[in-house]
């Protein structure tokens, strides 16, 4: 059971870092505005008392050591994982979305200024500067290091923070399924403020070691938040449209669903080769 939950965790991961961006003109969408209100609250404090909350929920025994567990396994199986096999599945999920945002841009042509119109623009044409994106998408994998030594070094610090955020990330998923009354749109915010959060405490961090490096990194990496942000919370939209969570208004958004669905079912299909791989390893 905890090899197939470890190979689900390291599926998912694949799946979560394999956007593909594409270069265009980027509408404002709903997910910037979103960002932009986030960013604005957690300037002002407003979220102060929700991440020292999740915090100590994070601390205490229970799902969040569960989660920590199986977190751990993941990080072991994913340094095993050649990179190949882990470079295959990442361009063949790139293939499928770049099937989806043909078929997309397709689906709001008759009304290009809608919500959804707005948000599939955001998805299709997410860019961001590749030096920004190489640091996110570094920070990202750096969950998955194991540290060689305990040693307290930058890089060691850096990672204990991403791992820790993630799985505070989870837990707030966990809790969404369970019974807590926080709307989707709700758990969206409060995973905005969880990442400007992480990110402060990783340049505060880079400042105590004194290492100008990472010190740079980050703040490139807090230049480009708001728009690798909104991306993802314009996607989440188009996938709660594909999982029924969002019903359609209008005959484009039906289009949309219907794509969506697709595309998810086809993900899922080639997810599920690969997680059968990794257990069967």
């Amino acid at each position: 059971m905890a090899k197939k939950w470890i190979a689900e965790l390291v599926a998912l991961t694949i799946s979560i870092t394999s956007w593909t961006p594409l270069h265009g003109e980027n509408l404002s969408s709903p997910g910037n505005s979103i960002v932009m209100e986030v960013e604005s609250a957690y300037k002002e404090g407003k979220y102060d008392q929700f991440l020292r909350d999740l915090h100590t929920h994070f601390q205490n025994a229970g799902r969040a050591g569960a989660l920590r567990g199986i977190f751990e396994s993941a990080k072991i199986a994913m340094k095993h994982q050649s990179a190949e096999a882990i470079e295959k599945r990442k361009n063949a999920l790139n293939e499928l979305d770049k099937k989806r945002n043909d078929l997309l841009l397709g689906a709001i042509a008759k009304d290009p200024e809608s919500d959804i119109a707005k948000r599939v623009h955001s998805v299709v044409f997410y860019s961001i500067d590749p030096k920004c994106e190489a640091i996110l998408q570094e920070l990202d994998q750096l969950k998955y290091m194991i540290p060689e030594t305990a040693a307290a070094t930058i890089d060691n610090k850096i990672s204990a923070l991403e791992t820790e955020y993630y799985i505070k990330s989870l837990l707030l998923d966990v809790g969404s399924l369970h019974g807590k009354k926080s709307s989707s749109e709700e758990i969206a915010k409060k995973k905005i403020a969880l990442a400007l959060e992480k990110l402060d405490k990783m340049e505060e961090a880079a400042k105590d070691y004194g290492d100008k490096d990472w010190e740079e990194k980050i703040q490139i990496a807090k230049s480009g938040f708001r728009t690798e942000r909104a991306f993802r919370v314009d996607l989440d939209v188009l996938q709660k449209l594909a999982f029924g969570n969002i019903a359609p208004k209008n005959p484009v958004e039906e289009n949309v669903q219907e794509i969506m669905m697709e595309y998810q079912h086809e993900k899922q299909t080639s997810l599920d080769t690969y997680r059968s791989e990794i257990v069967s390893n």
